[in-house]
């Protein structure tokens, strides 16, 4: 590899690193983790090979790609360390709404697994509007998807629940 081309790409890569970060730390929300997530994709940008870096259009955007793809990766790979409907805590029972505690537990057990069900970017769109309660903006960002998308997506996450919870609810009623 010739020195002036790689010089060539840190002066054209050198300035993403922030954005990268800012990108990283929206997503992995840790610091720490941001800051790994976007040395480690300039590492691998580093070490790929000049003609495979100049068939790129757009330098910027092949590295945002795979920044954004790497810190999915590393959503999906820790999800059971995020919020979870696990961590929802159902109030006290008390003695004479035992059996509405019990039902509320049963219903989010269920509504857990229909979550769990969802096609993949339906139940993050679910677990960061719903359970994490992130603005759609946040969500449509950090996702890169228009917000119109998001909001599309959330409601058909959402009719698929209520649809399979009614289905579940109503088993052997009909």
């Amino acid at each position: 590899m010739h020195l002036s081309i790689k010089g060539d790409l840190l002066d054209e890569i050198d300035p993403l690193r922030e954005k990268m970060y800012r990108t990283a730390k929206r997503l992995l929300i840790s610091k720490e983790e941001a800051e790994d997530a976007t040395q480690e994709i300039l590492a691998k940008i580093w070490q790929m090979p000049s003609e495979k870096l100049e068939s790129f259009r757009s330098k910027e955007a092949y590295a945002m790609t795979m920044l954004k793809n790497h810190c999915l990766d590393q959503l999906r790979a820790k999800r059971s360390a995020r919020v979870s409907l696990d961590d929802v805590k159902l109030e006290p029972i008390q003695a004479e709404n035992l059996s509405a505690g019990l039902d509320g537990m049963e219903t989010l057990k269920w509504v857990k697994q229909l979550i769990e069900g969802l096609p993949e970017q339906e139940r993050m769109i679910v677990q960061m509007r719903d359970i994490e309660q992130l603005e759609f903006s946040k969500i449509a960002s950090t996702l890169a998807l228009p917000e119109g998308t998001v909001r599309v997506y959330l409601s058909r996450a959402r009719k698929k629940i209520k649809n399979a919870f009614l289905k579940i609810e109503n088993y052997g009623t009909r």
